[in-house]
């Protein structure tokens, strides 16, 4: 069993407030606007690889406790592609995002030691084709982004949520900072149907978080109900595009949403 690992996520989080407003104050009062500029960028390097590092093992002796195989490999994926070949489909894809330097500063890094990447496509489509090489039922996706479980097969999310006690409060460590754990308890795999419905079910509602919108007014209680007994999605969510008046939005989220594989 090979672990695909979507590390875009990972290497966001691990470079989030590193430095403190008062840490870059300090800094520029001992070494000068372009000296703090340097000292921040080391700190957020080696600090971040060190989370990344420190994430990827956690999720690793996670992984070994739950899931039911032996994970013999562990892939890293990344997005280095800055010019997706998506925005030449659309200019207004991801343009919602502004480009987070220090994230880069880690990819940079790992494009080098062992993150597997390339010029045009993103890591998503990446993990899609390393699936599909693989063999349905011989790979676990490893991401918190709901664009991978179209792929099918095992999945798991690493997302996190504080932990509650058995009447539901907050659980603090000692410090006075609560405590998080993941999510998703388990492993699930998910059908080749299962897949295909999800895909359609965000065609119709769209993904905001790349900026790709979808019918108007529908979400997911909306979407699950259009695609509810339907043998053939791709005809039924075509119909609601061309009801809609939205025939070349339809050609163009395809596009922006299917992974290449």
């Amino acid at each position: 069993m090979i672990a695909l690992i979507d590390f875009d996520s990972i290497l966001y989080e691990s470079v989030y407030k590193i430095v403190s407003i008062s840490q870059m104050r300090e800094a520029i009062t001992k070494h000068g606007k372009e000296g703090a500029k340097q000292w921040i960028l080391e700190e957020v390097y080696n600090e971040g690889i060190n989370r990344a590092e420190n994430q990827l093992l956690k999720m690793q002796n996670y992984l070994n406790d739950i899931f039911f195989e032996d994970i013999t490999a562990y892939e890293l994926f990344i997005t280095t592609c800055e010019n997706s070949f998506r925005k030449s489909i659309s200019t207004s894809y991801k343009s919602n995002r502004k480009r987070n330097k220090y994230v880069w500063l880690l990819r940079e890094h790992y494009r080098y030691n062992g993150g597997l990447n390339h010029r045009e496509l993103e890591a998503d489509d990446l993990i899609a084709s390393r699936a599909k090489e693989i063999g349905i039922g011989k790979y676990i996706i490893v991401s918190i982004d709901k664009d991978l479980k179209q792929i099918g097969g095992y999945f798991w999310s690493y997302y996190k949520i504080k932990s509650r006690d058995m009447q539901g409060n907050l659980i603090p460590n000692e410090f006075g900072f609560y405590e998080r754990e993941y999510k998703q308890k388990e492993v699930v795999f998910i059908s080749a149907k299962e897949a295909e419905f999800l895909f359609w079910k965000q065609m119709l509602m769209g993904d905001a978080s790349d900026n790709i919108k979808g019918l108007h007014r529908v979400g997911e209680k909306t979407a699950e109900k259009i695609l509810k007994d339907f043998t053939n999605p791709f005809i039924r969510v075509a119909r609601e595009y061309i009801k809609r008046e939205q025939k070349q939005d339809f050609k163009i989220n395809y596009q922006l949403l299917k992974l290449v594989s």
